[in-house]
């Protein structure tokens, strides 16, 4: 008898679910930083812009994720994504990253989201 295990696949959402929390300040440099960039880098086509995506650093590790409020990755194809997963992008991690931050994230986007970014090796 022959047993064969079937692997689960990993998921990799590319929402949580939740609805952006951002003030209408906030939210606004948000889309002007990537509006600009994008606008600027619009003829070079292996440089990507975007924000407010999830950006998944470790393969296999679903939880090793972090979605920068804008950022931009020099040598990739300026596509559109649902999420971004460094290895399948050769290993290319974000090259330049802003944190529009407020009262209520300056802890996470002060600490814990830099802390990720050294992770990843942003």
């Amino acid at each position: 008898m022959t047993v064969t295990l079937l692997k689960t696949p990993i998921v990799y959402p590319y929402t949580d679910g939740k609805p952006m929390a951002e003030s209408d300040f906030a939210r606004d440099y948000l889309f002007y930083g990537v509006d600009v960039l994008q606008y600027h880098f619009r003829n070079q086509k292996n440089i990507y812009v975007s924000g407010n995506l999830f950006i998944y650093y470790l393969q296999n590790v679903p939880d090793a994720v972090v979605a920068p409020d804008v950022f931009l990755v020099k040598g990739v194809s300026n596509k559109k994504r649902l999420s971004y997963k460094v290895w399948e992008e050769g290993g290319l991690t974000p090259d330049w990253v802003l944190e529009v931050t407020s009262a209520s994230t300056r802890n996470t986007d002060e600490e814990e989201k830099p802390r990720k970014y050294a992770q990843m090796g942003a």
